[in-house]
């Protein structure tokens, strides 16, 4: 049986605006629906075990399991029968660069898992993040390199490099790809992406094409379809529904 549409969740749930980055320490007993969001998060395991199911995929959680969720995951929570989550909510805007070079990196199709002596040193900034968020006038940049030393020992340390068809180095052009990866749902244009990459128009489609084996529309359209797919798969969004969720703009483009 199929779950429910995921549910949206707006960045609104970043509360501090100023370090646009939010940190939340839960026990949680209840099922968390399928959801998503326009903001990047990152959790931890620290007590209990529940199954994570992320994009349709089942995974079992325990102490020390981690996962990252990029703008285009949609994922759901059942505790077993209880978890205590380590999370942090970062805004985009705030970290744009730096998380999209992370989210590269990651294969989501995976548990990831913290040795203990990491889960310790993680569970410790955390909890120096948390104090200093807490404060009236938080120090933003304080905030910001105790939260890359968390991403360091969490995210960074994964030895997944990207597939074979793509730039291997933090290039231009990769963060170009990057910013695709995740934004392919709002279809950004050709000339918009081209200056993420800082290269004319016509420099970024040949080099694209040349990096990435397509066009640039065809890996957009690629990413979308691929999406859709997951969408139908794991939830139980009608067919225009899912039309508009993945950045087609009639039911015909997506039908076709």
């Amino acid at each position: 049986m199929k779950s429910k549409p995921p549910k949206y969740l707006y960045n609104d749930r970043i509360h501090n605006k100023k370090t646009g980055v939010n940190f939340e320490e839960a026990l949680t007993f209840h099922n968390i629906e399928l959801h998503w969001h326009d903001f990047f998060e990152l959790e931890i395991v620290i007590d209990g075990k529940a199954e994570h199911i992320l994009n349709g995929k089942k995974m079992e959680m325990s102490r020390g399991s981690f996962y990252f969720l990029r703008l285009t995951d949609f994922h759901k929570i059942n505790p077993d029968p209880c978890v205590h989550i380590l999370n942090i909510k970062l805004e985009e805007s705030k970290f744009s660069q730096s998380i999209l070079n992370i989210s590269s990196k990651i294969d989501n199709s995976t548990v990831f898992k913290l040795n203990e002596e990491d889960l310790v040193a993680v569970e410790k900034l955390f909890r120096l993040c948390i104090a200093e968020n807490s404060l009236f006038d938080p120090d933003s940049k304080y905030i910001n390199h105790l939260v890359d030393c968390i991403l360091i020992k969490t995210v960074n340390q994964l030895d997944s490099a990207p597939p074979p068809s793509r730039p291997r180095e933090d290039t231009p052009l990769q963060s170009a790809i990057s910013y695709i990866d995740m934004h392919f749902r709002e279809s950004p244009t050709l000339s918009q992406v081209s200056k993420i990459a800082h290269y004319n128009t016509s420099h970024f489609s040949s080099s694209f094409h040349k990096a990435m084996g397509m066009t640039y529309s065809e890996y957009l359209n690629m990413l979308k379809l691929s999406y859709a797919k997951e969408l139908l798969l794991s939830t139980d969004l009608k067919i225009t529904d899912i039309c508009y969720e993945c950045g087609f703009t009639s039911t015909s483009n997506f039908l076709r």
